[in-house]
């Protein structure tokens, strides 16, 4: 093989690479991103109430509109001061951990960004996977939808979007969302 052979193959190797590493989030005008910081993961490790958690109670709902989804049985339910955007504020956090699906939900209302750079408040909601769940997922794995009004982030109507997220918080594909209630989990169509 010659020289130059070699380094055409290199070559094209290292641009797939680049091609390849840039899909995690696709394009498209509109996706909010929230920041999935490393409390996200410790709360999936031990999914119950901290000592200083309130409103301790069994529900089967957490979230609010669009933005909400339905245990598979009454679940633990509770609100948390947790940092899990880790913008280094604690935030009121509803809390629903579904045992039997192996899915820790959390609700808040609170930032996210747009696309373009820009801020906006909103609800935020989040399935974080649990060890031994029923989707087989990796622990601290899971997803988050933003229920965006009109007029933010540049959107005509209200919509639901979302992302899937890895183990490390890194969303892994994004799209406009639904969460599909009788499984709990998250349903996204990817703009192409």
């Amino acid at each position: 093989m010659n020289r130059s052979s070699t380094w055409g193959g290199i070559v094209a190797v290292l641009a797939l690479g680049v091609i390849t590493a840039g899909q995690g989030l696709p394009p498209g005008p509109m996706v909010p991103t929230v920041n999935v910081g490393p409390a996200v993961v410790a709360k999936a490790a031990n999914p119950v109430p901290s000592p200083k958690a309130k409103n301790q109670a069994q529900k089967t709902t957490i979230g609010a509109g669009a933005a909400s989804v339905t245990a598979s049985e009454p679940s633990a339910y509770w609100t948390d001061l947790v940092d899990l955007d880790a913008d280094g504020v604690e935030e009121d956090n509803q809390f629903l951990f579904d045992k039997q699906r192996g899915i820790l939900y959390t609700y808040r209302e609170d930032n996210y960004q747009c696309s373009d750079g820009t801020s906006q408040n909103g609800d935020v909601l989040m399935g974080i996977y649990v060890q031994g769940n029923k989707a087989n997922k990796p622990l601290g794995s899971g997803w988050f939808v933003v229920a965006v009004k009109a007029g933010q982030c540049g959107e005509k109507k209200a919509g639901l979007y979302g992302c899937w997220f890895d183990a490390k918080g890194k969303p892994t594909s994004c799209g406009t969302a639904r969460v599909k209630q009788d499984e709990g989990e998250l349903d996204l169509v990817i703009k192409k």
